[in-house]
């Protein structure tokens, strides 16, 4: 029942908006970051990028095995990711050179960092996590959407890929 309710709240109109505002904003400015940085290093840094909302049997799933309430108001305000941004990258100096330009951005407030390059999981999962909120203005005000901003190499984007199969589609706790 909590399903339907949070999978209707979810996709009304104006919250898929919000969400989908925020994924824009970042990838316009990755595209822009990557341009300034292109031209820096002479070479592209940003090999592709990818975004996504999370369904909403994802987020029932997740906040069921985080153990929280089901419900659309503890989804928006416990989980950092309903909103995501992937960028691959061809090497990992190229992540760091992205991420330092996102925390100059003025209009992003970075609340969490997640670095699992330099403390991989015992899985061997790597990449570089970056919660934001990121202002949408609408009307008189701003409102703050959260977005995980997920940056990797090919490599690792192979890996973490590979890993995702064997553990959840193959029902593996880890990857041997």
């Amino acid at each position: 029942m909590e399903t339907n309710k949070i999978k209707v709240k979810l996709e009304a109109p104006m919250v898929q908006a919000r969400y989908q505002y925020a994924i824009d904003v970042m990838l316009t400015r990755l595209r822009m970051i990557d341009a300034d940085l292109t031209e820096k290093n002479e070479r592209p840094l940003i090999r592709n990028l990818c975004s996504r909302i999370k369904t909403a049997e994802s987020i029932v799933k997740k906040l069921e095995r985080k153990e929280r309430e089901v419900t659309f108001e503890t989804a928006v305000n416990t989980l950092n990711d309903i909103a995501g941004v992937r960028v691959v990258c061809y090497f990992a100096d190229d992540i760091y050179q992205i991420a330092d330009a996102v925390r100059r951005q003025k209009d992003f407030t970075i609340v969490k960092e997640k670095n699992y390059i330099r403390k991989p999981k015992k899985s061997g999962y790597q990449s570089l996590h970056l919660i934001l909120e990121i202002a949408i203005p609408f009307q008189k005000e701003n409102q703050w959407i959260k977005l995980e901003l997920q940056l990797r190499t090919a490599a690792m984007d192979y890996w973490a890929n590979l890993d995702h199969q064997l553990r959840y589609k193959r029902g593996q706790k880890q990857a041997a």
